[in-house]
């Protein structure tokens, strides 16, 4: 099934257009970035720089702003991902794409992993970027894009099962900087009573 049928597919904000002139009322709102998706996708050895936008605080529109369970995609790293609490609030902006998913057709899990993982998604990609010099996706691209939908049921355990392996690798990426911590300041404590 292509992606429009199952939810609206948004293009991110244009920051120069949302910014705030210098004599208006400002509000500062942080922007959801590459970083942070890549932080999300798995390096988790990136350090999360806080970056913000100055809007007209009396005209922008906060319902804009990314809610939990909407659906990111990055439009030149071809990576998705579902919107958790810490990022809510974030403006997106226009190098991402955001996803409202009917959960009734699709879990949104299921979703990002079939986007980020499927190879007949990657196949896809491969066709509608050839020829480009900038691998970006666009809006219409991510509309006409196929879906694979098995029952609602198998999409949330393949969905679970997906969200379980990523936090999974998360904690275990957490585990080696304490293991690797604690070896260190053992090894110092020893080297100290030696002396």
């Amino acid at each position: 099934m292509k992606l429009e049928k199952l939810g609206k597919v948004n293009h991110g904000l244009t920051i120069s257009r949302i910014a705030a002139k210098p004599d208006q009322q400002q509000e500062e709102i942080p922007l959801f970035t590459m970083q942070d998706l890549n932080i999300e996708m798995g390096n988790y050895d990136l350090k999360s720089e806080e970056k913000t936008v100055s809007v007209n605080k009396e005209t922008f529109d906060k319902s804009l702003l990314s809610k939990e369970n909407i659906v990111v995609i990055g439009l030149t790293v071809h990576k998705s991902y579902v919107i958790e609490n810490h990022h809510a609030g974030k403006i997106i902006p226009s190098n991402f794409a955001y996803i409202y998913l009917d959960e009734s057709k699709i879990d949104l899990n299921y979703f990002t992993w079939y986007f980020n993982e499927h190879p007949n998604i990657k196949k896809q990609l491969q066709v509608a970027t050839q020829g480009s010099i900038i691998m970006a996706l666009s809006i219409q691209m991510l509309r006409e894009l196929e879906i694979d939908l098995p029952s609602i049921e198998i999409q949330r355990k393949l969905g679970e099962i997906y969200k379980l392996r990523r936090r999974k690798e998360k904690v275990l990426y957490e585990k080696n900087i304490l293991e690797k911590d604690l070896y260190k300041q053992l090894m110092i404590k020893a080297l100290n009573k030696n002396k």
